[in-house]
C-alpha cells in the first residue's frame, strides 16, 4: 500500500482561513456589543424621556390647575383684583411644578425652568396670541432638563450603560411641556320679566319675606335716585321731572291721607290742578294780605288743599312758600316760589305728571305731557291709590306721598315706553341682578382671558342685545354686529339702562336660551368654551303656540337625560302636573327642551335663581344636564343680604374658568 503525505501548502490555507474567521468573529462581537450597547443606551434614553415628558405634562397641568384654583377661589370671595391673584399664585405654580416633577425623580429650578405667560384666543377661534413673563397668566411652560455634565448634578446627563464602546459616557435630554387655561364665550341670559320688581313693590309675599319697613325704606331709596338723576323733560331742560318739594300736597315719603272717594275732589286738594304758572303768576285765588311779623309783611291764605300757606312780601324769606297742617304758628318750608302769588284771578295748569313715555318699544320720548294729559295721569295714579287691595291693606290706601307714587310706576307703568326713567332707580331684584352682571364684566375684564360676552334678555319674548340708543338716555352703545364681545364694557354700560319690565312683563325662558344657543352658533370662536349663564327670580310660562309634550323630540329619554344620581331612573321629568300656581309645564318643558339643545351643541348652562318665585327644580336640572353648577340665592331677610348673596353668585360663576388642559405637539 503507497502512504500519502499531506500537502503543507493546503494545511498553511486551511490555518489562514481560521484566523479570518477567527477575526471576523471578534470583529462580528464587538459589532454585536456595540449594538446591543447602543440598543440598551437608546431604550433607556428613550424610556427616561418619555418618563421626563410625562413628568413634564403633569407639572405643567398642576401649576396651571394652581392659577386656576385660584382665580376660582377669587370669584368665590368677590375678589375684582384678579391679576393681582394672578401674581400671587405664580409662585404658587412654580412651586407646584417643582414638586411634581421631584415625585417623578426629576429635577427642575422653579425660578427658570418654569416659565408663566399668557395664551389669549384670537377672533378667528383658532389662533392665538402668546406673551411669555407678564400677566394676566393663564398658561405655564415647565421644562425638564438633564444636560449637566457634572454626572453628580440632580440634572447631570444621562448615564449610558455601554457608553465606552462607542466612547460617549453621557447623553443629554430636554423636555417641556405647556399648559394653559381655555378662552370662554359667554351668552348671559338675563330675566327681564315684571317680578324682577317685585321686592321694591307693597306685596303681600314681599312684605311677608322681607317686613313692610324694607320696602318702604327701598320705595324711599327709588325717589331719592330719581331726585339726585335731575332729569328734566325731553323738550323742556328748566323742568325737573322729579322735584325735591314733590308735587303739590304729594310732598312727602309717608304721604297724605284724604279720605274722599271722589277722584276729582282729591286732585283738586292735592293741588295737582295748578303748578303757579297762571296768566297773572297766582298760585291761587283769595290770598289776604296785611299781616306784619317780625319776619316782613306777610301775605297768606286761611287755608288751601289741606295746608295753611305763608308767603312773605319782603325780607330775606321772600321768595319762599310756607305751610302748615294744623293751623298753629310753626310753618314749614314747600318751595321756592317762581311767582309771587298775587291776588286776583288768573288761569292755571296742572303740574306736569312725572314721566312722559314714549312713541312705543324703543320709541322716542313724547315730550311733557300736556295739560290734559297730566291731569289724566294723575287722576289714573289718585284712583289707583284709592282702590288698590295691596296699598289698603298695608295702611297706604287713599294716602298719597312719594312711596305710592314710586309703588304706582313700578307696578302699574313699568315698563320703558311708559315710565323712561325707572332704569335710574335700585328696583328689587332688578337692581341687584345688575350689580351682580357689573361684577360679573369686571371679573372678565380685569382676570384678561380673552373671554367673549354676549347678552340676551327675555320677558314675554327674548332680545338680542346689540347696542344701546334708548331716547332719553345720555350714552349710545353700538356693537357693530360683534354682539359676543371683548367689549365688557359696552355690554355692561347696555344692562345697567334697563329696567325691570323694560320690555314687557311675561317669562319667555325658553326664547331666552334659544336666543343665546343661536347667538353662540353664529359667532362663537372655534376654540373657545362656551358657556350660557341663564338667570331667573320666577317661572317661565311663555311657550310656541301648540307647544306640548308631543313636540320633543323622537328620540328624547328622561332616564338618560336627567339621571344624575347614575341609578338608571329619571331624577327630573315634567309633565302636564308640573309647576304651580304662576307656572306653566309647557313652557317649563319648552325651555329643557332647548336647554337639551344647548347640551348637545357642547354649551354648559350655568345657573341662578332668586327669591321663593323660582323654579329651582328646573334650574337645578337645567344645569345638572349641561354640566353646570345652579346656585340659589333665596332672598334672605334684608334686601342688601339678597344683594350681596347675587353679587357673590355672579363672580362665583365669572371665576369658574375651565381645567388647565395641555398645548397639542408641545413637546
Amino acid at each position: 500500500m503507497k502512504q500519502t503525505h499531506p500537502n503543507p501548502c493546503h494545511r498553511l490555507e486551511a490555518d489562514r482561513r481560521r484566523g479570518v474567521f477567527f477575526a471576523l468573529a471578534i470583529l462580528s462581537m464587538l459589532a454585536a456589543l456595540t449594538f446591543v450597547g447602543m440598543s440598551v443606551d437608546l431604550g433607556m434614553i428613550t424610556v427616561t424621556k418619555t418618563r421626563m415628558q410625562g413628568a413634564a405634562d403633569a407639572a405643567a397641568l398642576a401649576a396651571a390647575q394652581e392659577i386656576v384654583v385660584a382665580v376660582r377661589e377669587a370669584g368665590e370671595a368677590g375678589i375684582t383684583d384678579v391679576q393681582a391673584v394672578q401674581a400671587l399664585s405664580a409662585q404658587q405654580a412654580r412651586d407646584m411644578a417643582e414638586h411634581v416633577c421631584d415625585l417623578n425623580g426629576f429635577y427642575i429650578d422653579p425660578d427658570t425652568d418654569v416659565e408663566l405667560g399668557s395664551r389669549l384666543l384670537g377672533s378667528d377661534g383658532q389662533t392665538y396670541q402668546e406673551t411669555w413673563g407678564s400677566p394676566p397668566y393663564n398658561m405655564v411652560r415647565v421644562t425638564i432638563r438633564k444636560d449637566n455634565e457634572d454626572l453628580t448634578a440632580p440634572d447631570a446627563e444621562l448615564r449610558l450603560s455601554f457608553a465606552p464602546v462607542i466612547g460617549k459616557r453621557s447623553h443629554t435630554l430636554t423636555t417641556q411641556a405647556t399648559a394653559f387655561i381655555e378662552s370662554r364665550d359667554i351668552v348671559a341670559v338675563l330675566d327681564y320679566s315684571g317680578s324682577m320688581a317685585y321686592d321694591s313693590l307693597i306685596y303681600s309675599g314681599t312684605i311677608n319675606r322681607l317686613g313692610l319697613a324694607q320696602v318702604e325704606s327701598s320705595l324711599d331709596d327709588i325717589w331719592d335716585a330719581l331726585v339726585a338723576s335731575n332729569v328734566t323733560f325731553s323738550d323742556d331742560a328748566a323742568t325737573v321731572k322729579f322735584p325735591s318739594g314733590g308735587f303739590g300736597g304729594i310732598n312727602s315719603y309717608a304721604g297724605t291721607y284724604i279720605s274722599s272717594n271722589d277722584v276729582d275732589t282729591v286732585y283738586t286738594t292735592l293741588g295737582l290742578d295748578d303748578d303757579g304758572s297762571g296768566s297773572s303768576g297766582n298760585y291761587w285765588d283769595g290770598w289776604s294780605s296785611g299781616y306784619s311779623s317780625g319776619l316782613g309783611t306777610t301775605y297768606y291764605t286761611n287755608y288751601a288743599y289741606g295746608y295753611y300757606w305763608l308767603v312773605l312780601e319782603s325780607g330775606p324769606y321772600s321768595s319762599y312758600l310756607w305751610y302748615n297742617t294744623n293751623g298753629g304758628s310753626s310753618y314749614y318750608y314747600y318751595g321756592d316760589l317762581y311767582d309771587y302769588p298775587g291776588a286776583g284771578s288768573g288761569s292755571s295748569s296742572p303740574i306736569p305728571f312725572p314721566q312722559e313715555g314714549k312713541t312705543g318699544v324703543d320709541g322716542t320720548l313724547n315730550g311733557k305731557p300736556s295739560a290734559s294729559e297730566s291731569e289724566t295721569m294723575w287722576k289714573d295714579y289718585i284712583d289707583f291709590v284709592m282702590t288698590d287691595s295691596s296699598l289698603n291693606a298695608y295702611g297706604y290706601g287713599k294716602t298719597y306721598g312719594y312711596r305710592t307714587l314710586m309703588h304706582y310706576l313700578i307696578s302699574e307703568q313699568m315698563m320703558n315706553h311708559q315710565s323712561e326713567d325707572l332704569w335710574r332707580a335700585p328696583i328689587y331684584p332688578h337692581h341687584a341682578v345688575k350689580e351682580g352682571m357689573t361684577l360679573f364684566a369686571t371679573f372678565l375684564d380685569n382676570l384678561g382671558y380673552g373671554d367673549h360676552l354676549g347678552l340676551v334678555t327675555y320677558a314675554t319674548t327674548s332680545r338680542r342685545q346689540i347696542g344701546l340708543w334708548d331716547d332719553g338716555v345720555e350714552v349710545t352703545v353700538d356693537l357693530n354686529g360683534e354682539h359676543l364681545t371683548d367689549d365688557y364694557t359696552a355690554i355692561d354700560t347696555i344692562q345697567v339702562h334697563k329696567q325691570p319690565g323694560h320690555y314687557d312683563r311675561a317669562t319667555g325662558m325658553g326664547y331666552g336660551l334659544e336666543d343665546a344657543i343661536e347667538l353662540i352658533d353664529e359667532q362663537g370662536r372655534y376654540g373657545a368654551q362656551k358657556y350660557i349663564l341663564l338667570m331667573t327670580d320666577g317661572q317661565p310660562n311663555q311657550y310656541p303656540y301648540g307647544f306640548d309634550e308631543n313636540s320633543l323630540p323622537p328620540d328624547w329619554d328622561w332616564d338618560e337625560l336627567t339621571d344624575f344620581d347614575g341609578d338608571g331612573v329619571a331624577d327630573f321629568t315634567i309633565d302636564s302636573s308640573y309647576g304651580s300656581w304662576d307656572s306653566n309645564w309647557r313652557a317649563a318643558l319648552y325651555a329643557f327642551m332647548i336647554a337639551e339643545q344647548a347640551k348637545e351643541a357642547g354649551i354648559v348652562v350655568h345657573t341662578i335663581s332668586v327669591g321663593s318665585g323660582a323654579d329651582t327644580d328646573l334650574m337645578s336640572a337645567i344645569a345638572g344636564m349641561t354640566g353646570g353648577s345652579h346656585l340659589h340665592v333665596p332672598g334672605g331677610t334684608t334686601i342688601a343680604e339678597m344683594e350681596a348673596d347675587l353679587e357673590a353668585a355672579f363672580a362665583l360663576l365669572a371665576g369658574r374658568v375651565p381645567p388647565a388642559r395641555l398645548v397639542p405637539g408641545d413637546n
